[in-house]
Parts: structure tokens; C-alpha cells; sequence
């Protein structure tokens, strides 16, 4: 009988702890950007920036980032697929409190602004929407403990962040772009 109850007692532990470990949900989104153009080495550079919001509801796990990259992607005009990698402001890893919003700059440098512009389907300086894909990997911790790392990746579409076609800078539209798994 107290051999059952051991059994018994060591699965509720481990139970309890498997639920109190368990992932949480986070979502992502692409909350504003813009662009300018800045002086470079080889002549003019154009950045593209834009504002990744991580969101963590749960109220119990907070979420610390080991990794967090994001990448931009757009099909040219002749259906092939061009990606370029963006660089995230913040370094990690970093910390996510539980019940919290977390905003990551990222900056992508264009060799020309007709990377993501007029050659590749849109008129005037302006291209097409384009894909942001976050990747990352993450554990959440709940009180002292730490879960086992989970790599997380989502995207993004479409986005667009122009308002406007050139000049030195251009607005952000009020862009809210929803990331899906």
C-alpha cells in the first residue's frame, strides 16, 4: 500500500511541475517601422526599421530569449524568393517579465532602397508587401525554475511600412501586423 502511495504521490509531483513548466503562450507582431536613408562607406545606405512587439500574457511564466533574429522576405517580380537578415537592436538574452509587452528595434540595411522597391513590382520607389519572420529560442521561467529551451518561429504578412515613395525619410504607417506560427 505505501509502495502505491509513493507512485502516487511522485506522479502528482511530477504533474504538477510539468503544468507549472509548460510553455506559455507569446505572440508577436510588427507594431510601426520606417525608413531613411544614411550616409555609408560605399556611398547611401537604406535602412528600413521597424518594431517587433513581443507580448507575454501569462500572468505566472516570464520568458527569457536566448536567441532572436528577424528576417525579411519578398518574392521578386520573377517568383523567386530574396531574404535579407535584419538586425535586432537589443542583445540577448534578455528578460520578459510575466504580463508584459516588450518592443525589439530592428534594422535592416538595404544596399539600395530598390532591394524591397521599384525593381521588384512596386511604382515609384515603393514595393510590394513584404514577410517578417521572427525566430528565436526561448525558456520561461516560472518562480526559480527554468523550462527546457523551445525554439519559437513565426511570420508576419504582409507587411508594408510605406506611406510614402522616397525622400530622405519616409512615415510609418499605422501599421499592425499580426505574426502567425
Amino acid at each position: 500500500m505505501a509502495a502505491i502511495a509513493g507512485t502516487l504521490a511522485a506522479s502528482a509531483i511530477v504533474i504538477v511541475t510539468s503544468v507549472v513548466l509548460s510553455p506559455t503562450r507569446i505572440s508577436f507582431s510588427v507594431t510601426g517601422g520606417g525608413a531613411s536613408i544614411s550616409p555609408s562607406a560605399g556611398g547611401q545606405a537604406f535602412l528600413l526599421n521597424l518594431t517587433i512587439a513581443a507580448d507575454n500574457p501569462s500572468h505566472r511564466a516570464g520568458v527569457q530569449y536566448l536567441a532572436f533574429a528577424v528576417s525579411l522576405q519578398q518574392f521578386t517580380a520573377r517568383n523567386r524568393m530574396e531574404s535579407v537578415e535584419a538586425t535586432v537592436q537589443e542583445g540577448v538574452p534578455f528578460y520578459q517579465p510575466p504580463a508584459s509587452s516588450r518592443n525589439v528595434l530592428v534594422t535592416v540595411p538595404l544596399v539600395n532602397k530598390n532591394f524591397f522597391g521599384a525593381s521588384h513590382g512596386g511604382g515609384g520607389g515603393r514595393g510590394p508587401p513584404f514577410t517578417v519572420v521572427v525566430r528565436g529560442q526561448v525558456r520561461f521561467k516560472v518562480w526559480l525554475a527554468y523550462s527546457r529551451p523551445y525554439d519559437v518561429a513565426v511570420e508576419c504578412a504582409p507587411v508594408d511600412v510605406f506611406s510614402g515613395a522616397g525622400g530622405a525619410k519616409t512615415s510609418p504607417k499605422s501599421t499592425m501586423v499580426k505574426c502567425i506560427p
